[in-house]
């Protein structure tokens, strides 16, 4: 069996089975008021589409993870107004028209790139008014921090996702912390996977994770430059608008932006 394989299949089983917040999708209910035509990039396994579909929103969602995917379509089952497909963020067809597109679960942060990460972030804002249509919303939740380096520089031993997926599959995933550089804004962290199948085989993954955190100063200004209009923006799942410029106290940052 391809390792490859075994190694996917476990970490989207175990991702599912760890990462169950609801925090954000009760929020994005509460915001997003009257069912609407939602496009959800990176839905993963569905933990957000498959509850705003049962909200009544009518939901689209892509992700490239063909085994996340394959969660997302388990829970889909029954719920008639809920579509997937396999693409790409950054080169993928979104397709168009749609009055909300969702960027969710961090994605900004954590979106994956071969080379130029502050461009892979803001190409997927330009895509997201690309599949809009005009007067259409961008609603956008991510992480965002005054002082990255104090949050993003540290190193030490830590396992965050482990467990044994339904095929038998026990694994763990192990991270070494990272180090932030203040001029590119990548943090750089080693890590892998200890895998052992259900036969006894075992192996390693190894990885290296980057992450480029951008300023509240870039966000804002790749989503003037997509032709967007901020209207609304959120502190950490409340009310309280987020400040200009950012204080120590913000983490989350939901933002909604209208297609001029």
């Amino acid at each position: 069996m391809d390792r490859d394989f075994i190694a996917r299949y476990w970490y989207a089983y175990i991702y599912e089975q760890m990462e169950t917040q609801q925090d954000d999708v009760d929020f994005f209910k509460k915001i997003l008021g009257k069912p609407k035509n939602i496009l959800e990039v990176a839905c993963g396994g569905g933990r957000i589409a498959i509850p705003l579909a049962q909200a009544g929103h009518n939901m689209t969602g892509f992700d490239a993870d063909e085994h996340m995917l394959l969660r997302c379509y388990k829970k889909a089952k029954d719920v008639k107004n809920v579509r997937i497909f396999k693409a790409d963020a950054i080169t993928g067809e979104w397709g168009s028209g749609y009055d909300i597109v969702l960027i969710g679960g961090n994605f900004l942060i954590n979106i994956e790139a071969h080379n130029d990460y502050a461009n892979a972030q803001q190409t997927l804002i330009s895509n997201a008014a690309s599949a809009l249509k005009q007067g259409g919303y961008l609603l956008m939740d991510f992480d965002m921090y005054s002082k990255p380096e104090a949050v993003f520089n540290g190193l030490g031993e830590s396992s965050y996702f482990k467990g044994t997926d339904d095929l038998g599959t026990y694994g763990r995933t192990i991270s070494y912390g990272g180090a932030y550089n203040p001029a590119t804004r990548i943090c750089v962290g080693p890590n892998h996977m200890e895998i052992t199948t259900n036969n006894g085989d075992s192996f390693i993954k190894p990885s290296v994770q980057q992450k480029h955190i951008p300023s509240q100063e870039q966000v804002w200004s790749w989503i003037e430059s997509a032709g967007f209009a901020i209207e609304k923006s959120y502190k950490n799942y409340t009310d309280e608008p987020v400040p200009i410029p950012l204080d120590d106290k913000t983490y989350r940052v939901t933002l909604l932006a209208m297609k001029k």
